[in-house]
């Protein structure tokens, strides 16, 4: 047996591996920001793991890698190019998701209830809406009812074909996903707009009785309306909700194809 043979083999395992490793990087990633795949309920370990197992399934499919060597300076940026880029995607499709939470939040404040609220470490901020978390609930089944796993997946092996591994980051792409940050507020503004209207009416309506009579102790009757009509203006939107879903989800997956075709193979 030749002496150089076992390390001309490992070698050979290493430049095998430089096509998993980036992958794998990326798609980490994007499980760590992704609707779901970075709810609390799913662990650091089972994101690992589903990234690795993701990466064995698609690995072979995706297009050849440049010869990088991992170890060095270039390697390194180049997994840093695949972690901004797992970020991006991430943080793109969870724009829905961040859309109502806006609506709940100003939902909430318009009702008066901005001292109910519910621990949300998972947003990054130590609490939420809880009219926000009824939202999230009908999202999930939403998201799951439509196959929203296998979509992001199917966003993940398309972004390998128009951001092959090593080809640099592209402006054109982060300009179209700062663009898609605008869209989301007037998305929110757009859903919350009929239940806010009604709830500033009653609230308007209120204050014009109080000018009235000023003797009414129109505050303590006002709250608790302010309430019901609140909870009168979402029990009658929620019916809408997956029209709406359904929407924004196409509405973001043509952005998303927007910015995966603005990539460097353009």
């Amino acid at each position: 047996m030749n002496p150089t043979e076992p390390l001309m083999q490992a070698s050979q395992y290493l430049h095998a591996l430089q096509g998993y490793w980036w992958p794998f990087c990326r798609l980490l990633a994007v499980f760590s920001m992704a609707p779901l795949f970075n709810h609390k309920a799913v662990s650091k370990k089972v994101r690992v793991l589903l990234a690795l197992v993701v990466t064995a399934a698609i690995g072979g499919a995706l297009p050849q890698v440049a010869d990088i060597n991992p170890l060095s300076a270039q390697g390194v940026l180049v997994t840093l190019e695949q972690i901004a880029y797992g970020l991006i995607l991430g943080l793109s499709l969870q724009l829905v998701f961040t859309v109502f939470s806006v609506v709940g939040e100003v939902v909430s404040s318009q009702m008066g209830m901005t001292m109910a609220r519910y621990n949300d470490p998972v947003n990054g901020v130590s609490s939420s809406s809880i009219v926000y978390q009824v939202y999230f609930v009908l999202l999930a089944f939403l998201f799951l009812s439509i196959d929203g796993h296998l979509l992001t997946l199917s966003v993940l092996f398309k972004s390998f074909i128009h951001w092959p591994v090593g080809s640099g980051l592209n402006f054109t792409s982060y300009t179209i996903f700062i663009q898609a940050i605008s869209w989301v507020f007037s998305a929110a503004v757009l859903l919350t707009l009929p239940m806010v209207f009604c709830v500033v009416l009653v609230q308007f309506c209120f204050g014009l009785l109080n000018r009235i009579s000023p003797s009414m102790n129109l505050f303590s009757l006002g709250f608790p309306i302010t309430i019901l009509v609140g909870l009168l203006c979402i029990y009658i939107t929620l019916p809408n909700l997956p029209e709406s879903y359904l929407r924004l989800t196409r509405d973001l997956l043509d952005n998303i194809g927007v910015m995966l075709e603005g990539g460097p193979d353009v």
